[in-house]
């Protein structure tokens, strides 16, 4: 049974908010890399938020755009 908010309507799930998230970037043209990125950390980074997140989520974070780089066959945007 879905989780209800406090004005008693479902509330959509991590996935749901993830691919809502992605479909957004997609459609503003966001870097296909970071999109990438996001979809496999969680996480977005951008100069408001890098302060605070943790070296491991950079860390994760600057790997999964090396990697898409890697295996994609277009250039750095």
């Amino acid at each position: 049974m879905p989780q209800r908010g406090k004005n008693g309507k479902p509330e959509p799930s991590d996935a749901e908010v993830r691919a809502i998230l992605v479909s957004a970037m997609a459609e503003v043209g966001a870097d296909p890399a970071l999109i990438y990125a996001f979809q496999r950390t969680g996480v977005y980074v951008c100069e408001e938020n890098e302060r605070r997140l943790s070296q491991s989520q950079l860390a994760a974070w600057n790997g999964a755009v090396d990697e898409y780089y890697k295996t994609s066959a277009g250039p750095r945007q």
